[in-house]
């Protein structure tokens, strides 16, 4: 059944990604959802315009579904994941010109419905704001102890920013305050412009954590052996600004793409992975392009690791 069914008159048309279809009948592995959400920037306001950005990089007349070979060799086995998944573009939620509180109970009802269905699910931001009311509904939807991995240059854990508790500054914090996550569930890397207060916070020690690629890994399968379902949030500005240029808040530093597949390809082997994001891409600082080429492979990448865990279900 379409997933698309729950959330008629809501949503804009869709295109299609990599070319992976639509399944012939029942549910799609992986369900995608646009959130032009953007009115908690605090910085640069045009993430809302990311969705439709990242989607005409990844249709099939401007990529192929042939999985990344960044850091691995080809492998003469490697499928398409076009002949691997089935996928449902399910559209956007017209949510761009609500306010905050509106905002979040149209995204948390949403997910809350999408949760139900048995369907891996990704969605496209907006801004980091969004993380918080789509956990809020999938926790909802689907009950259970949920895990968090936060790639992030920013841990956006204030209390409140500006005044407002409802920001895309505010979006892990208002997490773990309400309940969805624990903050020992929550692995948060690199967060290199975190102030030192919240990076001790989220490591529950007196001591600043800095991951290695191997404590990482550690890290993402001791909170998926306590939790049933892991949450991926992957904010775009986590990799270094000449490669992810059109960001809604630039840092300097970050890691290179091969370092954040790294990371992802760590997280799905935990088997995992239910859901995950992609946020604060602004195509409206970016005209070169090329920070959607680098959503394009990490949304390949998502939809890879997808790949597998169906994989590891089915096996």
């Amino acid at each position: 059944m379409s997933l698309r069914k729950d959330l008629s008159g809501f949503l804009k048309l869709p295109e299609s990604f990599f070319h992976i279809p639509a399944p012939a009948e029942g549910e799609p592995d992986v369900g995608v959802l646009g959130v032009p959400y953007d009115l908690t920037s605090s910085y640069m306001p045009g993430c809302r315009f990311a969705p439709d950005a990242i989607r005409r990089a990844t249709t099939g007349e401007r990529s192929h579904s042939t999985p990344l070979t960044i850091g691995s060799s080809p492998s003469p086995e490697q499928r398409f994941l076009s002949e691997v998944l089935t996928l449902e573009d399910i559209g956007d939620l017209e949510v761009t010109n609500r306010l905050p509180d509106a905002a979040m109970y149209d995204i948390s009802d949403a997910a809350q419905k999408l949760a139900r269905r048995r369907s891996f699910l990704l969605f496209l931001g907006g801004d980091h704001f969004i993380t918080y009311p789509l956990l809020k509904g999938l926790k909802r939807g689907r009950q259970g102890k949920y895990g968090v991995v936060w790639l992030d240059a920013h841990a956006d854990f204030y209390p409140d920013y500006g005044g407002y508790q409802l920001s895309h500054a505010t979006s892990l914090r208002r997490c773990v305050d309400a309940g969805l996550v624990r903050v020992e569930d929550v692995l948060a890397y690199d967060v290199r412009s975190a102030l030192s207060e919240q990076r001790m916070e989220l490591s529950g020690t007196n001591i600043i954590q800095y991951h290695t690629t191997e404590s990482f890994q550690k890290a993402a399968q001791k909170i998926a052996d306590r939790t049933e379902v892991l949450y991926v949030s992957v904010d775009l500005d986590i990799l270094h600004p000449e490669i992810v240029p059109g960001v809604g808040h630039p840092e300097s530093g970050g890691l290179d793409m091969a370092q954040l597949v790294s990371l992802l390809r760590s997280v799905f082997s935990t088997g995992k992975v239910k859901y995950a994001d992609i946020v604060e891409f602004n195509p409206l600082v970016d005209p070169s392009g090329v920070t959607a080429i680098a959503a394009r492979d990490v949304v390949k990448e998502i939809l890879t690791g997808f790949a597998m865990q169906k994989g590891l279900k089915q096996g």
